[in-house]
């Protein structure tokens, strides 16, 4: 019998696009969606919100801010996941009760998804996202001082992106703008993305892949990461956050990484508005909150 031919580590091309299919491990990943979803609507109701706010001139450039309770607060900027295919910042609200509750300001970004909009726009996108709240954060008690970001899967690649990015060259702001990050279950790495099923949409060249991979571009002065992971995701997952986390620290740059037993993948997004668990504990602490 003819074995198959490795595409990617030990992974033949089945095996490879197994491994960015998280849903193959969580079958009810639709049941967990739609009590994030319900949860959200519960929070917008709780908190002060100001939904759909533009930050550019496209339909997919808005965001939901939830404004701090005090003045000078901490901003936290949350990019959402999806495989950069779906979803939406209003299944994030949830997410801002906890950071609201311990004192920050938080913002939930929309921006346009694949393959509508190219993986490069998307970064674009949230580039703007970010310097719009930098730029209007007095309007809701924060300090662009303090400026945070956090994400979650692919949302994590996009906040991956956020923290590496050269922000005088791209918006004439602070190199320090981000003074640190959440990133959970994230892709740091697009090569074996690249290789994978998912580039039937993502569509990344060898040129792209490498724009958009913020393991291969990380500053000399990055600012400190909480990086989290499951162990009931996929192995290769697992792997993209070992590596970024390794990575950063190997730079000398500060990390605290969080390995969750047991935790799936659509679970994981609920430990951001978990104050007993150790990435929201880690990450308000490393806000001073």
């Amino acid at each position: 019998m003819e074995t198959a031919a490795k595409v990617w580590l030990d992974y033949d091309q089945d095996a490879l696009d197994a491994q960015y299919n998280q849903r193959s491990l969580v079958p009810d990943a639709d049941d967990y969606i739609a009590v994030d979803v319900a949860e959200s609507a519960r929070v917008r109701e709780k908190l002060d919100c100001r939904l759909d706010v533009a930050y550019g001139p496209s339909e997919d450039e808005r965001l939901d801010v939830f404004p701090a309770l005090a003045p000078g607060s901490p901003l936290v900027v949350y990019m959402h996941g999806g495989a950069w295919t779906r979803s939406d910042k209003a299944n994030e609200s949830f997410m801002a009760e906890a950071f609201v509750e311990a004192g920050a300001a938080f913002v939930a970004v929309n921006f346009g998804l694949c393959p509508k909009v190219t993986l490069d726009e998307m970064i674009r996108q949230a580039r703007a996202a970010v310097a719009w709240s930098h730029a209007n954060a007095a309007d809701f008690n924060a300090d662009p001082g303090r400026l945070f970001i956090a994400g979650h899967s692919s949302g994590g690649h996009v906040g991956g992106m956020m923290v590496v990015t050269d922000w005088p060259a791209v918006h004439g702001l602070p190199r320090d703008l981000v003074k640190g990050a959440l990133l959970c279950s994230g892709m740091y790495d697009l090569e074996p993305v690249r290789l994978s099923a998912r580039n039937e949409y993502l569509r990344l060249d060898a040129a792209a892949e490498a724009r958009n991979s913020s393991i291969r571009q990380i500053p000399p002065d990055g600012c400190p990461l909480v990086v989290g992971y499951g162990g009931g995701e996929q192995e290769e997952f697992r792997r993209q956050s070992m590596e970024f986390a390794a990575a950063w620290r190997g730079a000398g740059l500060e990390v605290r990484e969080f390995d969750m037993p047991g935790v799936n993948h659509f679970e994981l997004r609920r430990h951001f508005n978990g104050p007993d668990g150790p990435i929201l504990k880690a990450m308000l602490a490393l806000m001073g909150l």
